[in-house]
């Protein structure tokens, strides 16, 4: 995914937002002024009232995607539109809107997004809080994508949730359960996490080094039907050992920046399944499943089927929230107040 700098105006006016000049720790973020960006044909823009903040944008700043310099992170925003650009219809301006905003951007006074990825406010969504909003949109749908469309769960399976305490995890965890899965299995590093995700519906929360024996226990010997995988590094080779036969281990992370690499006959050998989910890639080739998805994942915070934790920094503590994400020591959702 490539990223570039907002649009440039011709208002003349400034926003404040966040960026970052070279890749490196969270010391290279910083809060700058920019020219407000106005809506290109198909867009919205969006005065921000909340952002949130994604692993994902922790692995922009290290530079393990390739993403253009400078670049503005944030990929979820939820505030009011504030113009619409040719070929847009069923938005105006003032309209309470919740935004995935995939080119980045997010973490900004004002973004400029594609109409097909935000949602209006109202209806069953009207009183939905816009930190919880913010802090939704990618953990929540991505949860109900890796489980459904990637990992294709089914009544009665076994679910395994690698970084259980965190934002996707227990949003999985919960929609694992309402989905009908038969037992689900987190996965965290420490003691304080795991005692954490307890209250997110799993069956039982386990370490690293205590999940094989978990496993077989649950299962009988048989195996795992599905593992959530974020994580990566030297982990991510021993997760077959854990799949029941057809197993599906889904990838959508790498929190911990080191490759692993399969053969290509990994699956045939091991009668397992080795899937992808990119919320980017969705959105890129299947923007109408991603749109379905993101209502749905809305509806169900909306009616309080799926908790979300959210903990609200000011727009100026972006780098304290990337810090917290990389140190394995945060738990749940952390969201930029741009107002404050």
């Amino acid at each position: 995914m490539t990223n570039t700098a907002p649009t440039s105006t011709t208002s003349g006016s400034r926003m404040r937002t966040v960026r970052f000049d070279a890749f490196g720790d969270s010391s290279v973020l910083s809060v700058g002024d920019v020219d407000t960006p106005e809506p290109e044909t198909g867009q919205i823009t969006v005065d921000v009232q909340y952002a949130g903040v994604n692993f994902a944008e922790v692995m922009f700043r290290r530079g393990q995607f390739p993403v253009d310099l400078p670049h503005f992170p944030g990929l979820e925003a939820v505030g009011t539109v504030r113009a619409i650009g040719e070929g847009v219809t069923g938005f105006q301006a003032g309209d309470r809107v919740a935004a995935l905003t995939l080119g980045g951007g997010g973490n900004a006074e004002v973004v400029a997004v594609g109409a097909e990825h935000a949602v209006r406010l109202d209806g069953e969504l009207a009183d939905l809080d816009g930190a919880l909003a913010a802090g939704a949109l990618c953990n929540v749908t991505t949860a109900l994508g890796v489980l459904t469309s990637a990992g294709h769960l089914t009544a009665g399976e076994t679910v395994v949730v690698l970084a259980a305490a965190g934002g996707v995890g227990t949003a999985a965890a919960q929609l694992a359960r309402s989905l009908g899965a038969g037992a689900v299995i987190g996965v965290t590093s420490s003691a304080t996490k795991a005692e954490y995700a307890r209250g997110f519906g799993y069956d039982s929360v386990v370490s690293y080094e205590e999940l094989e024996q978990e496993v077989a226990e649950r299962t009988g010997g048989a195996g795992a039907d599905l593992v959530l995988d974020s994580v990566g590094g030297v982990f991510r080779s021993s997760v077959t050992s854990l799949l029941a036969a057809f197993g599906r281990h889904v990838i959508f992370g790498n929190a911990a920046a080191e490759d692993v690499t399969f053969e290509g006959n990994h699956p045939w050998y091991t009668n397992s399944s080795l899937v992808g989910y990119n919320l980017g890639g969705v959105a890129g080739r299947a923007p109408a499943l991603l749109r379905a998805h993101l209502e749905q994942s809305l509806a169900e915070v909306a009616k309080g089927a799926v908790r979300v934790d959210v903990t609200v920094l000011p727009l100026a503590d972006a780098g304290r929230a990337h810090e917290l994400l990389e140190s394995r020591a945060s738990t749940g959702k952390y969201v930029l107040d741009v107002r404050s």
